[in-house]
């Protein structure tokens, strides 16, 4: 029986965090459900733990690659493994919500070609800290990409660069839409390979719908775009997305703008100044002249704040973010704990 969701996981040393991850998709999968993890060549013990996980479950599908290929090509090759109409596309350390699977199942019928839903951010230990924003709506939302009005409306509304694809576990992809695509070669190594993907696709059509629920957590401060510091981090979301804007709409665009506007809203002053002690303390690691770059990219749309916020990273003393700083995440655990109180 042919499958109607396939689950896809492409993975990556992430063996300590993928039981959980597999655990709360099975406990409530159906025969016509089925997991395809695709292994990058890890090497922790990923493949003995998908062995244990294919001999009791038949629909789960372990598919391993000699070397690493990168999160681009190896997301692109886990979903050419798929067999049903639809993929969710899922990351190795996240956890999905209990009725998650149906409501995707059933948001399904309506025949769009990407949904993106909702998530909270966790802690490293799957403690809560807060919802993740997609667009500025608590409602259901739809657009196709090929209409001007309907695709500026959507950009206007985003929060974040998720409502541009740039989140893995939040993203629902019609499999015969996906196929139209080919993992393209100038940002093949991006991270964001996919994302170029979909609007390169948007551009004769692209049915897009946000469903404004909860369906999954996700672990944090398990980034694995961060392990060459910080600073590459920020160059990652940064650089990456504004050649994505450049690339698919020119950078005078209202798309490029509003892409440029969330990145913004991903990048705040607080975030440039907390780098910037980074680069102070670990200069090996953190490059400085990166940063600097970053931010006026970040910070190129002429606009007074946008100046006053590259000034600041500039001149703002050490010593008076470093107390800020402390007494913000002070506040912050207090809070926690009159919550869990």
């Amino acid at each position: 029986m042919k499958p109607i969701l396939s689950i896809c996981i492409p993975v990556y040393n992430c063996a300590e965090y993928l039981e959980q991850a597999l655990d709360s998709i099975l406990i409530q999968s159906t025969n016509n459900i089925e997991v395809i993890v695709y292994d990058g060549g890890s090497t922790d013990h990923t493949k003995k733990l998908m062995e244990r996980y294919t001999d009791s479950w038949s629909f789960i599908k372990y598919y391993r690659a000699d070397k690493r290929g990168g999160i681009d090509a190896d997301m692109a090759c886990c979903v050419s493994k798929a067999n049903a109409d639809y993929c969710w596309l899922f990351s190795g350390d996240d956890v999905m919500r209990q009725g998650s699977i149906a409501r995707v199942i059933s948001e399904t019928q309506s025949n769009h070609d990407v949904y993106i839903c909702k998530h909270t951010i966790c802690n490293i230990n799957m403690e809560l800290l807060h919802e993740h924003a997609v667009l500025n709506t608590e409602k259901s939302f739809e657009a196709d990409f090929s209409i001007t009005d309907q695709r500026l409306n959507w950009f206007a509304n985003a929060a974040t660069t998720e409502a541009f694809f740039s989140f893995m576990s939040g993203l629902i992809i019609k499999k015969c839409t996906w196929d139209l695509g080919t993992l393209m070669p100038k940002f093949d190594g991006s991270c964001w390979a996919h994302v170029a993907r979909l609007l390169d696709i948007s551009k004769n059509g692209l049915r897009v719908k946000y469903i404004p629920t909860i369906l999954l957590d996700q672990r944090g401060d398990n980034d694995s775009f961060a392990d060459r510091g910080v600073v590459n981090r920020y160059r990652i979301g940064i650089e990456g997305y504004h050649n994505l804007a450049n690339h698919c709409y020119g950078y005078e665009s209202l798309e490029a703008f509003h892409i440029r506007r969330v990145i913004r809203n991903e990048f705040k002053l607080q975030s440039f100044l907390s780098a910037k002690i980074q680069t102070i303390r670990n200069p090996m690691r953190e490059s400085r002249p990166l940063l600097d770059q970053l931010i006026k990219m970040a910070y190129s749309d002429k606009s007074l704040k946008n100046s006053l916020v590259v000034f600041l990273y500039k001149t703002f003393p050490y010593s008076i973010f470093l107390m800020a700083r402390y007494f913000y995440r002070c506040y912050k655990k207090l809070n926690l704990r009159v919550k869990h109180a």
